[in-house]
Parts: structure tokens; C-alpha cells; sequence
């Protein structure tokens, strides 16, 4: 297969998330996956729709017919890297959620074009890499579509977030995408502690047994 990827520069822009005046006004919905263990808001101009995916959990749809604009929260379950400790994790997403994983995701469109790619992002608790591509739809209404879409492992799963419009009017749509994408949390699950909450007894002096002769000391 080849890469849909292509050298470029990333600014600042992927570092920091814009909104404009109009959304720190509106009103949002708040909606809480128990089952999936993740919350998401959204702006209360948009619906939740059914579901198109099996791994779809959450479908978005903005105002207007021809804009096309949806976002879903897709979730996979994901037990492979369950036993490494949590500083692994960057290690994790640059391995196995990097490049090749949104070639094989976008490999469900056509004509695809990839115009931002970025590692060691952030979704919820998780390291997640992000895309921003160009590509028409293989189902349905046929559109040209541009979107934005973040993926990130978090303890047993795996969380995407993939938020589109048509591909004229992505700019109009982009900074809702992305105050949906900052919305976005996890139950917490893992502690970045080795101890939990519990104190931190790794550093504790070693406990010394002392055997039934002088020299037989053992220690813990």
C-alpha cells in the first residue's frame, strides 16, 4: 500500500485551539458514555444521530443540509499494551497509532489527501496523534469532505474522534470541531502513580530479617 502521507511543516496552530466569539455563548449538551467511559459536549445547535459504524458510539450532526458537518466518537477495544506501565505510553502511540493507523482508517474513503499529520497530541487522558485530510466519501451522498480526526489509547481502548464538513466550508466549521475535540475526557482507570494513592512506601529503607545466625541477614 502506499503511504498517503507527505512531508510538511506543522505551525502553531495544531498547539493551541481557537474559538470564536459566537461559541462562548451558545448553550451545549453534555453527554456521559458510562458504558465507554467518556464524556463529550457539543454545541445545543447541533443532534445526536444514529449511529452509521459497529465501533460508533456517538454521532454529531451541525446545522445545514449542505454542510455536511457531523462528529463520532468511535471506540475500540484495544488489551494489547494493558501491562505496560504508563511512560510508555508516548513510546505506544508512536508506534502502533501513528502513521500507518490513519492510512488503513482513511483507507474507508477515496481520493484521499492527508494535509496535517501529527504525533504526541492529547485526547482525554491518552498521548493520541492527529490528522487533518481531504477525501470524498465511498457511501451515501457522495461529498468532497475535509476533516479532522484524533486518536488516542487509553488504558484498554482505543477513542477516535472524527469531525468533518464539506470541503469548502471546513474553515466556518473547524473551530467547533476542535471545542468538541478539547471536550472530550475519560473516566480515569490508571494512576500516573506507581503507588495509587496509597504512600509512597518504594522508598521506604529495606526491612532486614535477621536469620538465626549473625551473618544470616536477609533483606526486603
Amino acid at each position: 500500500m502506499h503511504s498517503l502521507f507527505k512531508p510538511f511543516l506543522i505551525g502553531a496552530v495544531f498547539l493551541s485551539v481557537a474559538f470564536s466569539p459566537s461559541l462562548t455563548k451558545a448553550n451545549i449538551f453534555f453527554v456521559e458514555d458510562q458504558d465507554n467511559r467518556f464524556t463529550v459536549s457539543f454545541p445545543d445547535l447541533w443532534k445526536k444521530v444514529g449511529n452509521q459504524k459497529p465501533d460508533d458510539r456517538l454521532t454529531m450532526l451541525g446545522q445545514g443540509e449542505n454542510d455536511f458537518a457531523l462528529c463520532r466518537v468511535r471506540v475500540r477495544e484495544d488489551k494489547r499494551f494493558v501491562i505496560y506501565p504508563s511512560k510508555f505510553d508516548d513510546e505506544i502511540q508512536r508506534v502502533s497509532f501513528s502513521r500507518e493507523f490513519w492510512n488503513d482508517y482513511l483507507g474507508d474513503y477515496n481520493e484521499v489527501s492527508v494535509d496535517a499529520f501529527k504525533d504526541d497530541a492529547g485526547l482525554g487522558f491518552g498521548t493520541a496523534s492527529m490528522v487533518e485530510a481531504s477525501y470524498e466519501t465511498a457511501q451515501g451522498a457522495i461529498v468532497r469532505k475535509r476533516g479532522l480526526m484524533f486518536a488516542s489509547l487509553y488504558h484498554d481502548q482505543l477513542y477516535v474522534i472524527d469531525c468533518s464538513s464539506e470541503e469548502s466550508l471546513y474553515e466556518k466549521w473547524r473551530p467547533s470541531f476542535l471545542s468538541i475535540v478539547k471536550s472530550m475526557e475519560f473516566d480515569k482507570v490508571t494512576s500516573e502513580h506507581k503507588t495509587g494513592h496509597y504512600r509512597d512506601f518504594m522508598s521506604d529503607r529495606a526491612v532486614e530479617v535477621q536469620g538465626p545466625k549473625s551473618l544470616d541477614v536477609t533483606k526486603f
